[in-house]
């Protein structure tokens, strides 16, 4: 046991640590007072949903092999069912072939049509109820009578217990049609012309027998419908063309007397000879009228223009020799004017050949401007006159126009009616080669056989399908009770569900006398086999390193050098392992040459005192009512003091400003403070205290549930108290992507040379 001063003063000196704070203030954590729950993430992503599979291998492999069992006892009472195949070719028939595309009716004639449309369609013809019918008539009796027989199999049975369906009776026939459609399967090859035909049935041979009928039927079905078809177009051609053969004759008697009895003489079948010479004089007409316009414009030009500026004086040959031999006359005037006088001989010359040129060139525009004026006048001319002629020919054709009309009319029908008949002869030639045709399109590729083996019941397929179910089942069931736990499940929950950060994590484990005996000697007495002193009697266990990679992460939370020297150790429920905690830690802090003090702050059920095997007198509650002075008591192990809860169980000594008194004195003299206090949402005592701490820190363990720890954070946050983070104690690694039970071997072999 030991005292320590009561003069403040004494206690106000350095220690060991550097940054260290001596007064009470909140400690400046990288940490926020303020908390802000993290919002649960939808799921999680897949490496969540790997960790909850992880964790559920067994159920997950029984789900799975139940599964499985329960497909392979439903496959047993199932009869065996046979399959038989075979393959049709769908060809295509050359539609043009004498002209049966223009034939028949039902021909395709659209170039654009798919080849796949036809093998559709025939498809679904070869499934119609026609041709099942076909094919069950061509069947044996005992045939017929086993596919019109009662439904058999496990189903079956079990409606017909339960009364299920219809009670009516049902005919032979309708039962083999019924049977027929559900065991028919029609199929084809993708990017071929080849269409798979399978039947199912309990015998192989009625199932190979069957499939081969149902082919056999569709073929002759297919040249019965076509033939049925050109014999109808056939009959119904033949009865047109007689009643067209008598209409056309008597449409070209008409016309033959009309145009007798109107006097129309024609040139050929189409025209006659006024309408011929009434077309030549209106192109004549109008060839006049464009030339006229042309040559108007032409002399309109001429008489408002100067002469020089038309197109037919600039153009022309001669004036342009002209207009040349008049500019070199002026260019020698000039030469001729600057060297001798105006009365000079040779000026004189000069001057009157260019007024002769210049006589010439205008006598010569005015002929070219006579000639536009008559060419536009004769042009007048001529258009009066074919007018004239066109007015006069209009005239007699309005007279005819009826008559010419009346014969058009009668002209159309009769060729009409003539282009009719002769279509429909040809037509009924052409379908009466098609109707002796006999081609068809379909051609069977492959002849079923009868089948070795049984097509289902498959036990491996129905197995697996069961195992698949079963896993997939076990998959929902475990991860929707996965879901809806609120438990801490694994390392980094608290982080990652309530953005609290985490110090560490203390795997599940228990202690092993004899390993222990073998590494550190017999341990006997108060210090033997307790899971609070594991870091001091298992040294070199995984659990030791695990509480002493969390005292790192305590020792290297702070800023500047600085870190939290008073840390309240609590927990949101009880039994979460609080106190093995706070034990160990102060265990690996002293290991770690810190002098330090632990506190016992639980008062109501106090265990400090029976760990490190000290008396529970004089302890916190009776510093606190001065019964006694602060006596800290030295433990075995070194550097490592306690101070217990004392004898007094008054809850109220903890709302006294006497506790941030004793706070001060104990951390002035000590390096690191730890002070145990009870579960904080169902008592007050850790709130009060970590009032007066620098940090608090939450221990969870697998049971808690995340909303105990987010109130638990929300209560810290409110108080103003730092939060300095969570340890997950107790964690059971089994079935974790986490290697921690794998690690302790690891950890046993690294320090075998202990």
């Amino acid at each position: 046991m030991r005292s320590l001063p009561n003069d403040p003063k004494d206690l106000m000196r350095p220690t060991a640590q550097p940054g260290a704070f001596n007064g009470l203030a909140p400690y400046p954590s990288t940490y926020s007072s303020s908390y802000t729950a993290a919002a649960d993430p939808d799921g999680d992503g897949f490496l969540q949903y790997w960790r909850i599979l992880s964790r559920n291998k067994g159920r997950l492999f029984l789900a799975a092999m139940l599964g499985m069992g329960a497909g392979f006892l439903l496959t047993l009472p199932q009869a065996p069912v046979y399959r038989a195949q075979t393959s049709l070719e769908i060809q295509n028939l050359n539609e043009d072939f004498l002209n049966i595309k223009n034939v028949s009716p039902t021909a395709p004639t659209s170039p654009i049509q798919s080849p796949e449309y036809n093998i559709r369609t025939q498809t679904s013809v070869l499934q119609s109820r026609p041709v099942l019918e076909r094919a069950i008539s061509r069947l044996q009796p005992e045939e017929q009578q086993l596919l019109s027989g009662k439904p058999t199999g496990i189903v079956s049975a079990i409606r017909t217990k339960l009364g299920i369906g219809s009670n009516e009776p049902v005919a032979e026939g309708e039962r083999a049609i019924t049977t027929v459609e559900n065991n028919l399967k029609v199929q084809t090859e993708p990017n071929t012309r080849v269409i798979k035909v399978t039947f199912d049935s309990t015998s192989p041979n009625l199932a190979a027998g069957f499939v081969n009928v149902v082919a056999d039927s569709f073929i002759q079905l297919s040249l019965e419908w076509r033939l049925e078809t050109s014999q109808r177009t056939v009959e119904w051609l033949m009865r047109q063309m007689q009643a067209v053969k008598a209409k056309l004759k008597k449409s070209e008697e008409d016309l033959q007397q009309f145009a007798h009895s109107a006097n129309l003489t024609f040139l050929d079948e189409k025209e006659n000879i006024a309408e011929e010479r009434l077309k030549q004089l209106q192109a004549d007409v109008t060839k006049a009228q464009a030339d006229a316009v042309v040559k108007q414009a032409k002399y309109e030009l001429a008489a408002t223009a100067p002469a020089e500026s038309l197109p037919e004086v600039l153009d022309d040959p001669t004036l342009k020799d002209y207009q040349v031999e008049l500019t070199n006359l002026r260019r020698q005037l000039a030469e001729l004017t600057s060297q001798y006088t105006p009365q000079h001989p040779k000026v004189v010359k000069v001057q009157a050949q260019m007024v002769a040129l210049e006589s010439a060139l205008e006598k010569k525009r005015a002929n070219i401007v006579s000639r536009i004026r008559n060419d536009y006048m004769s042009s007048r001319r001529q258009e009066r006159l074919l007018s004239s002629n066109y007015s006069s020919q209009l005239g007699l054709m309005t007279k005819q126009a009826s008559k010419v009309s009346q014969y058009a009319d009668l002209k159309r029908e009769v060729d009409s009616t003539r282009q009719l008949y002769d279509s429909m002869y040809q037509r009924v030639t052409e379908a009466g080669l098609a109707s002796a045709l006999r081609a068809s399109d379909i051609r069977i590729i492959e002849q079923a056989k009868p089948p070795r083996m049984p097509y289902k019941p498959n036990f491996i397929l129905n197995s697996m399908l069961g195992l698949l179910f079963g896993t997939l089942l076990g998959t929902v069931i475990v991860i929707h009770r996965a879901r809806a736990d609120r438990g801490i499940q694994e390392p980094g929950d608290t982080t990652l569900h309530l953005n609290v950060p985490e110090l560490g994590v203390i795997p599940a484990t228990t202690l092993s006398g004899q390993a222990m005996k073998k590494l550190i000697g017999s341990v006997t007495g108060a210090d033997a086999e307790r899971l609070e002193l594991a870091t001091f009697q298992q040294r070199y266990s995984l659990m030791a390193e695990s509480f002493r990679l969390t005292l790192t992460s305590i020792l290297l939370s702070g800023q500047n050098g600085g870190r939290p020297r008073v840390i309240v150790l609590t927990s949101a429920n009880p039994r979460e392992g609080k106190t093995t905690v706070i034990s160990n830690l102060a265990i690996a802090l002293a290991q770690a040459n810190h002098r330090v003090l632990l506190i016992d702050g639980d008062l109501r059920r106090p265990r400090m005192h029976e760990i490190f095997g000290a008396e529970n007198r004089g302890g916190l509650s009776d510093v606190l009512t001065g019964k006694s002075p602060l006596e800290v008591r030295e433990t075995k192990i070194p550097n490592l003091h306690v101070l217990p809860s004392g004898q007094c169980d008054d809850m109220s000594l903890l709302f006294t400003p006497d506790l941030r008194t004793l706070l001060k004195r104990v951390k002035a003299e000590f390096d690191m403070v730890l002070i145990d206090t009870p579960p904080m949402l169902q008592m007050p005592d850790a709130r009060l205290i970590g009032r007066h701490a620098d940090a608090i820190i939450l221990v969870v363990a697998q049971h808690t549930t995340r909303d105990a720890v987010g109130l638990a954070c929300q209560k810290i946050a409110e108080d103003g108290s730092v939060l300095l983070g969570t340890i997950l104690n107790n964690w059971d690694a089994k079935g974790s992507m986490h290697s921690y039970a794998q690690q302790g071997d690891h950890y046993s072999q690294y320090y075998r040379h202990a």
